[in-house]
């Protein structure tokens, strides 16, 4: 099954981009600064590499087997049985991110505005949404994304921008302090974040000219990069690296903390608005990717009849999963990023090299 909904390089640079940064922007500063202190900043610059990584591994992959996604081309390398079993390993991925991103917005949702909702009737929420996105296909979730990051990039520079002024650049001395480990350590977490650029190996025989997709995917990259260090750095600036390790959404904080005169406060609402529009665009992405790919596994000939099964069961992962925010922060930080690397990078790797020493798919 190959949708034929066709995409452009710049929609899928922009939903790449959303991917990536709509829960980054919020949990790396602190989860960064908890291990590398006032070079957390750093360890989100070295993170990007896998990223790029996984980005070079799918494209090699995608020159390949053109027009074929990656649980198609991973039977033709590892067999029919195997193969279906990486794919639908896949599929287990694709659906955790999701349940963790589902989580992750009832949780600040709950946190920040309405403590007194049950989380439940907010993971309902975002679901439903992502399902009718993913009834109506990837065409439409892109159309959505040339409206929504505009907003997005637009709120996060109006933040950073107001926050650079109060930055004491002292709080971020010494310098490299105790040496380079700090920030490898650092940047593990990240790094998983930068892998979900995998998502291409499903949408790369979507786009129209996939020959664009190697400078798309580093300029999105380039983007990431650039937004997700300055937010680590300026947060780090003003409200120090200690605070800001403590904290499980220091940006919101960072909000807060703007005064702009007497007539620009409680910027924190920018903040939550930023974090919606592009949460919608990831939940929505991740949920048609985890519809699609069950049904490339399982040879159906559409997607669709998956979308509400898998509701119910991204709706109850995401309420009884984790019990609190703490726990939910702790799995991301200690326990995701080895899962999200060996899918991101680990597995991709290890089919290229397999289709290299096979001599599988076109050379060019």
């Amino acid at each position: 099954m190959i949708d034929t909904e066709k995409l452009s390089g710049t929609q899928i640079a922009m939903l790449l981009f959303l991917l990536i940064m709509a829960t980054s922007v919020l949990f790396v500063p602190g989860i960064t600064a908890d291990r590398a202190k006032q070079s957390a900043w750093i360890a989100s610059v070295f993170a990007s590499l896998a990223g790029y990584i996984s980005l070079w591994i799918i494209s090699k992959l995608g020159q390949r087997f053109p027009q074929q996604t990656l649980p198609q081309y991973t039977e033709i390398l590892l067999g029919k049985a195997l193969g279906k079993m990486v794919g639908g390993a896949y599929v287990i991925y694709f659906l955790v991110v999701n349940i963790l991103v589902i989580r992750e917005f009832s949780d600040f949702l709950t946190n920040t505005l309405m403590p007194a909702t049950p989380g439940v009737l907010f993971s309902t929420i975002i679901v439903l949404i992502g399902a009718n996105a993913a009834f109506k296909g990837i065409e439409v979730i892109a159309r959505m994304a040339q409206f929504v990051l505009p907003l997005f990039v637009f709120s996060l520079i109006v933040i950073l921008g107001l926050a650079a002024p109060s930055m004491e650049l002292e709080k971020l001395q010494p310098f490299l302090e105790g040496g380079v480990s700090p920030i490898i350590i650092g940047s593990v977490v990240p790094a998983s974040w930068y892998g979900e650029i995998v998502a291409l190996a499903i949408l790369l025989p979507m786009v129209n000219k996939p020959q664009e997709i190697k400078l798309k995917g580093v300029l999105t990259l380039l983007a990431v990069t650039f937004f997700l260090s300055a937010d680590t750095l300026i947060t780090l600036a003003v409200l120090g690296p200690y605070l800001t390790g403590d904290l499980v959404f220091p940006f919101l904080y960072l909000a807060k903390f703007i005064e702009f005169g007497n007539f620009l406060q409680r910027m924190e609402t920018l903040i939550i608005f930023l974090w919606i529009t592009g949460i919608v665009i990831k939940v929505d992405v991740l949920y048609y990717l985890v519809c699609f790919t069950t049904a490339q596994v399982l040879s159906l000939k559409a997607y669709k009849p998956v979308i509400y099964p898998a509701a119910l069961i991204q709706i109850l992962a995401a309420t009884f999963l984790f019990r609190n925010t703490p726990e939910l922060s702790k799995f991301l930080s200690e326990n995701w990023p080895p899962f999200g690397l060996l899918f991101e990078v680990g597995l991709p790797l290890i089919l290229l090299v397999v289709a290299i020493i096979r001599g599988k798919g076109a050379k060019k």
